[in-house]
């Protein structure tokens, strides 16, 4: 595993660079990769999000800003039966996760002895940057208004490298709540018959599996933790790839390739789902397209390049709603198979601390983090344990009767979106 990495390292330097303001600097000092035997039996069955701190090698965010720490580390601990845990961490300022996916691809063919997939080319990226002229048209369309940099962003830009180091702190010490998200569990064929309810009839007559299951959570966390009387103010909010939207393929390392948009929409709870899953896929076409995709990477490019990231990032996260599923969808990734010949092997699960709400493969379906923002309705222990039992609960049975519906009667659609 060491020297596949380092022919890895070979294709991608930047991985073994340190940042340098705001470039990498080619320096060669290469990825820690820690060994630890452990006394315990075998790998545990289940690894907790908690036990990331244990198993992974994470350094101080401003240490790696600063150019004082490496921006990919690696870990691997070893147990007595031979199963293995292997954790990679990396600095988002150099990798998104669809890069770190592509990376983790490239180091596993490595160890296979397969060739290199040939060198990425960036030039598409300076391309699509806009002019500052583009940038304001784009920054009027999206967010309704010039981008400046106000009081708000100003403040926003001082508190960041401030509050940043205490967060870190908290976070490395287990205290901030971000590693101990509830874990729901759906298989392939609860999936599936999910999917079969939430199809309409009307319309296309077809959802996507994400759609369908976030229509799922949003109504079945809805009607279990809002009060009658609520308006059901809905925002599903979606980490998408742009990569295809600026012309490259889902496997690039291009950094910072990701974007924030989303959908919103009003009677929730007096919606059955298929009326949600209808909405969501409706409202989708026009402010998760490609287009839409393009634009909001261009603009969220065009804003940090000028500095004023901060003034786009204000907008990032919905206010006005009483219930919000923000989701980032890697159910579709395959799992590195460092080959049965070399050290590695095939990797049977993966965790990740990645946010907000992760839905990640697992054997014979999906798992999802569910991020307590999702249940912020819920006013205490019992109400967030009810939430999540619902969501076992309420799973479609096999044969479940389909009633045929459209778009929900007064159900009000928003255009809103977000960027960081």
């Amino acid at each position: 595993l060491k020297a596949s990495l380092s022919a890895v390292l070979a294709q991608h330097p930047v991985c073994a660079g340190r940042l340098s303001g705001t470039t990498i600097a080619l320096t060669g000092d290469g990825v820690p990769f820690t060994v630890v035997e452990s006394r315990e039996s075998s790998a545990p069955d289940v690894v907790q999000e908690i036990d990331l701190l244990r198993f992974a090698d994470f350094r101080r965010p401003r240490r790696v800003a600063k150019g004082l720490e490496p921006l990919v580390t690696v870990k691997m601990t070893c147990f007595r039966d031979g199963s293995a845990i292997l954790a990679m961490c990396r600095s988002h300022a150099l990798l998104d996760g669809s890069s770190a996916w592509a990376f983790l691809a490239d180091w596993a063919r490595s160890a296979r002895g397969e060739k290199h997939v040939a060198a990425r080319r960036t030039s598409a990226l300076l391309q699509a940057l806009p002019d500052d002229d583009q940038l304001n048209e784009l920054a009027r369309e999206a967010l309704g208004r010039p981008l400046a940099g106000g009081l708000m962003a100003s403040a926003m830009k001082v508190a960041f490298p401030l509050i940043s180091p205490l967060y870190d702190w908290l976070f490395l010490a287990g205290i901030t709540g971000d590693l101990t998200r509830p874990r729901v569990r759906f298989s392939e064929r609860e999936l599936a018959r999910i999917k079969a309810v939430a199809t309409p009839v009307d319309g296309d007559g077809w959802v996507s599996t994400q759609e369908a299951l976030s229509a799922y959570i949003l109504l079945t966390i809805g009607k279990a933790t809002l009060p009658p009387t609520s308006q059901g103010r809905a925002v599903a909010a979606f980490i998408l790839d742009a990569r295809k939207a600026l012309g490259f393929r889902s496997d690039d390392i291009i950094g910072s390739g990701l974007v924030f948009l989303r959908v919103g929409f009003s009677g929730l709870l007096q919606m059955s789902l298929q009326e949600v899953a209808g909405t969501l896929h409706e409202l989708s076409k026009s402010n998760l397209s490609q287009e839409a995709v393009r634009n909001r990477w261009r603009l969220v490019a065009g804003a940090a390049n000028i500095g004023l990231e901060f003034d786009v990032m204000r907008d990032a996260y919905p206010t006005k709603y009483d219930i919000c599923l923000f989701l980032n969808n890697q159910s579709k990734r395959e799992l590195p198979d460092f080959g049965q010949e070399a050290s590695g092997g095939a990797a049977e699960s993966v965790l990740s601390n990645a946010g907000p709400t992760l839905v990640l493969p697992t054997r014979g379906g999906v798992e999802v983090l569910l991020d307590p923002s999702t249940l912020k309705a819920a006013r205490s222990a019992s109400a967030r344990l009810a939430a999540l039992e619902a969501l076992r609960r309420e799973i479609p049975v096999q044969g479940a009767a389909i009633v045929k519906a459209s778009c929900a009667p007064g159900a009000v659609g928003s255009a809103g979106a977000g960027g960081a």
